[in-house]
């Protein structure tokens, strides 16, 4: 019987340490939108449960389906690539939690050596133009000598499902410029194949589309204007210039996940996407030429020194600049915005209480903790930003 009643205390205990060592509100938060954040965000939902204790839920739609989510009050918070353009909500605020450059994945299993290609190539692919890859302005471009970035990195320790874990990242300065250790000059030989080129893009509404786009139109505006000239849209098949029922080598997919599929599904294809989405499929990802005549991979470094020549909006959103000569700078950088509701929106406290939690876990551990995602750890001037942007979520 004492035994009996000293183990029944012992569980008590137990029962009372593990509920001690519990949140003492833990809740959960709905969210929509952007597929583009999707790798990140999938795996660093896990990591906040475990250090918080809330749930976060999140459906990755597209931007556009997280944007019109958001603005009818069906989700907590949205994500998207892009700032809306129509159909504001009311009391909007953006904040730029995470950031990544958007890859040109690509199919080619005998090309053994790294593929380097240039805006205007990149529009002639994408518009339908240039249909094989041992098409002349595609090997011209992979032909001679190019300038590669060499970025410093430094390793860092984090704590990931709870144990500590070393990582790569590169150095940023305070202002979030990386630093450049040096120049390769690399011999550009890729043996192209003759092999008809199969185009992967998204068919939904998406912010990678219309960052996608507004790279096309903005890299090659003056004299190659031509190549691109019309406005972006978050629906890529409006704004390319010719229509794409034209061609029969263009593949719709509808999702930033379905665009990598779609490309390790077919020898010769070719899409855009967060790089992610490419790196898990073992696809190769293109070196793209910038305004300084460089050619740079998608990496978190370069996309930091590109985000870091752009202009910080009053809104939280980020303008890039396209023709600005930034040393290794990856021109086809994003940054990616949490959408969500400040004090005045009147939203429930707990559950603001908790969305304010997440984007900052977003904004100041997910990168550090998963760099193998691609995306940048913002720092400097846009981390101030988006930290004052957090502030207002009450």
């Amino acid at each position: 019987m004492k035994l009996g009643k000293k183990v029944a205390i012992i569980a008590i205990a137990t029962s009372s340490l593990i509920l001690s060592s519990s949140p003492a509100f833990a809740g959960q938060i709905n969210g929509s939108g952007a597929t583009f954040a999707q790798p990140l965000i999938d795996v660093c939902k896990v990591e906040f449960t475990k250090d918080t204790g809330h749930t976060v839920n999140y459906t990755a739609g597209g931007s556009g389906k997280g944007r019109t989510d958001f603005a009818s009050n069906l989700v907590d918070f949205a994500a998207s690539d892009s700032v809306y353009t129509s159909g504001f909500p009311a009391h909007l605020e953006y904040a730029a939690v995470y950031a990544a450059g958007i890859a040109i994945g690509y199919n080619l299993p005998t090309v053994k050596t790294p593929i380097y290609l240039s805006p205007a190539v990149i529009a002639q692919i994408f518009s339908g133009e240039i249909q094989n890859w041992n098409d002349v302005r595609i090997r011209t471009v992979n032909d001679g000598e190019v300038k590669v970035p060499v970025f410093a990195t430094k390793k860092v320790t984090v704590k990931v499902g709870g144990k500590n874990t070393t990582q790569t990242v590169p150095v940023l300065d305070k202002a979030g410029k990386p630093k450049i250790l040096k120049y390769n000059t690399v011999e550009a030989n890729a043996k192209l194949p003759n092999l008809p080129i199969t185009v992967y893009y998204r068919s939904d509404s998406s912010g990678t589309s219309e960052q996608f786009g507004k790279f096309l139109q903005g890299a090659n505006a003056g004299e190659n204007a031509a190549l691109w000239p019309k406005t972006a849209s978050g629906t890529f098949a409006n704004s390319t210039p010719v229509s794409l029922s034209n061609f029969f080598n263009f593949q719709g997919a509808n999702g930033s996940a379905l665009v990598g599929a779609g490309v390790k599904s077919k020898i010769g294809a070719i899409g855009y996407a967060e790089s992610a989405w490419f790196t898990s499929n073992n696809l190769g990802t293109a070196l793209v030429q910038n305004w300084a005549k460089e050619f740079v991979p998608p990496t978190a470094a370069a996309t930091s020194a590109f985000l870091g020549g752009g202009t910080i909006e009053a809104n939280g959103s980020v303008t890039t600049p396209y023709q600005k000569a930034i040393p290794g700078a990856y021109p086809i950088g994003t940054a990616s915005y949490g959408l969500v509701y400040p004090e005045a929106a009147k939203k429930d406290p707990e559950k603001q209480k908790i969305v304010a939690e997440w984007h900052t876990y977003l904004l100041e551990q997910c990168p550090k903790k998963f760099p193998e995602k691609g995306y940048i750890q913002i720092t400097g001037a846009l981390y101030d930003k988006a930290k004052a942007q957090i502030a207002k979520i009450k």
